[in-house]
């Protein structure tokens, strides 16, 4: 008797931390969304930033940047933002893969380098499942419409499948997700 009962008193525990997760949930993400945390569980300030078009790797980056702020200017559509080094915040404004590299050009310490067309490669777009409308059923496509890389980001039915060798981590996904918090987020290398 006394396994009975403990075993209906977990049942209860479980339904109710069920029903409150769902009721809370929504309010969770919404939160997070405003804070800019991520679905890892990680703030802005925690995740690695997203570098420009041809950011030098790793520790370089930060040792070769003089935060000029050079980039930035030339930038045409504004994407890239000091902080305190530039980077890109692709929820605010995302690359936009300019032919031309304007960033790169502007950078005189090679904190940027040249770049072939076709190979920026900055992150990756990660799929969120459960912040996914598509996973909820819901048909959407904002995220692979968005995409301007051809075969980057496909959707099979309910489920959204990222080609790791073709996305440059420009964030155009990540920008047009209407999920809240978003469905794709980019990882930056």
């Amino acid at each position: 008797m006394s396994e009975d009962f403990e075993n209906r008193q977990a049942s209860r525990r479980g339904f109710f931390r069920e029903a409150l997760a769902g009721l809370l949930g929504p309010v969770v993400g919404l939160l997070q969304e405003r804070l800019g945390i991520g679905p890892d569980g990680r703030g802005p300030n925690q995740r690695p930033p997203l570098r420009p078009p041809g950011a030098a790797a790793g520790a370089a980056f930060a040792e070769l940047c003089t935060a000029c702020g050079a980039c930035v200017a030339a930038c045409p559509v504004g994407a890239i933002v000091m902080d305190p080094l530039p980077r890109i915040v692709p929820a605010d404004k995302p690359c936009r893969l300019c032919p031309d590299t304007p960033c790169i050009a502007a950078c005189e310490t090679a904190a940027l380098q040249p770049v072939r067309p076709g190979q920026v490669s900055m992150g990756l777009a990660v799929w969120v499942p459960g912040n996914c409308l598509l996973s909820s059923g819901e048909s959407c496509r904002a995220c692979a419409e968005a995409c301007p890389v051809e075969g980057a980001i496909g959707i099979d039915g309910n489920e959204l499948t990222v080609n790791g060798a073709a996305c440059t981590g420009c964030g155009a996904c990540e920008h047009h997700c209407p999920a809240r918090p978003r469905g794709v987020v980019i990882e930056a290398f």
